[in-house]
């Protein structure tokens, strides 16, 4: 079997084009604070799997030249980085939603560093990062992700797909959707400042004599910290939903392309 597949060398490039290029774009397995060696053991054990499950060393592919094998590795690359963004676009919703809600509750000069991608993030976008995080790995998400990236060998034999313009009418669709979820996920804890505001803008008028800086911004944190630990099982229901919608989106995106 291991001089079939090394006469079809090009076919298993392109396996490892399209799995590297989910795990580059992934929040989940492309973390930087994850140990390059692992990262790279587990892309190089997937494409063996996907090589031996779906044996694309029995489909050969007619490439005549480097630079046609190049385009196939950027196109299987390509397919690779969409279902990675789809996961990213998840993630980026709870990110959004964290950053407002700083904002709202006077935490908007506070942030802390991303492992993923060494820039500066909101606190609260922080937690709802991690609170992801786990949550996607309670719900066996890695393991969905990585099935689905299998079957897309199954659905798009490597070398075999044609991409076109329409694949970028479901992601701005699902770009969409992301967006206002991370709006509504912000929408109680704004209420609740803007009432907190309002509150002190009443006691102000009635007692000229409360400085309201000092007595405000504590409140404004201590009412959104508040909303914030009661909504913890709302928010989890909310990714749960996101996550099951980002797995549904990733596999239409497949039979999609198939179909083409």
């Amino acid at each position: 079997m291991l001089g079939q597949i090394l006469l079809n060398f090009d076919a298993v490039l392109l396996v490892l084009a399209r799995i590297s290029g989910m795990f580059f774009m992934s929040p989940v397995f492309g973390r930087r604070n994850v140990p390059a060696i692992f990262t790279i053991g587990l892309i190089l054990a997937l494409t063996y799997t996907a090589v031996v499950c779906y044996p694309v060393h029995e489909q050969p592919i007619d490439i005549s030249s480097y630079t046609e094998l190049a385009f196939y590795i950027m196109k299987e690359l390509l397919i690779g980085l969409i279902m990675g963004y789809l996961v990213l676009l998840a993630f980026s919703a709870f990110l959004l939603a964290g950053q407002l809600i700083d904002t709202q509750i006077g935490f908007g000069i506070v942030h802390v560093l991303d492992p993923h991608t060494n820039i500066q993030i909101p606190l609260v976008g922080n937690f709802n990062n991690v609170l992801a995080m786990v949550l996607f790995f309670a719900m066996d998400g890695h393991h969905t992700l990585i099935r689905l990236l299998v079957y897309s060998f199954e659905a798009l034999p490597p070398g075999k797909v044609v991409l076109t313009g329409d694949i970028a009418v479901p992601l701005f669709k699902m770009f969409g959707e992301y967006f206002v979820l991370g709006l509504k996920m912000t929408v109680p804890v704004i209420a609740s400042a803007l009432l907190v505001e309002a509150v002190f803008g009443i006691l102000v008028r009635v007692i000229p004599q409360m400085n309201i800086f000092v007595i405000g911004l504590p409140s404004k944190i201590l009412v959104g910290l508040l909303i914030l630990f009661l909504m913890i099982p709302a928010c989890i229901r909310v990714m749960d939903g996101a996550f099951n919608s980002m797995f549904k989106g990733i596999r239409s995106i497949i039979q999609g392309l198939s179909l083409q």
